[in-house]
């Protein structure tokens, strides 16, 4: 079951969810989600092994079938670890978690 967690910035008094558990817009959308939430290194961190899982692709066509198994692992994955990592930029950026609104 999905939990939220509430994070604030002391400096701007803003407030942002961060659910925890499985992240389907990371899971579906890659590093898009990572762009889409600011988090550079996440984001070149997921394109890059993308990158390197399809080029695996063009060895023949056993590899076709491991670069698939290893695209679905890669991004259950990154579904699985993406709210870990939000949080984490988040409390980096200053963050601190707050009581619910």
């Amino acid at each position: 079951m999905t939990e939220r967690i509430y994070l604030q910035h002391p400096a701007r008094g803003e407030t942002v969810e961060v659910s925890t558990g499985f992240s389907w817009a990371a899971f579906l959308l890659g590093f898009i989600w990572a762009l889409m939430k600011r988090m550079w290194l996440v984001a070149l961190f997921m394109l890059s092994a993308d990158l390197a899982i399809g080029l695996i692709g063009f060895a023949g066509m056993t590899a076709d079938v491991i670069s698939l198994v290893l695209s679905i692992a890669f991004a259950v994955y990154c579904g699985m670890k993406a709210n870990q990592w939000y949080r984490r930029d988040l409390e980096r950026k200053g963050y601190v978690i707050a009581p619910r609104p």
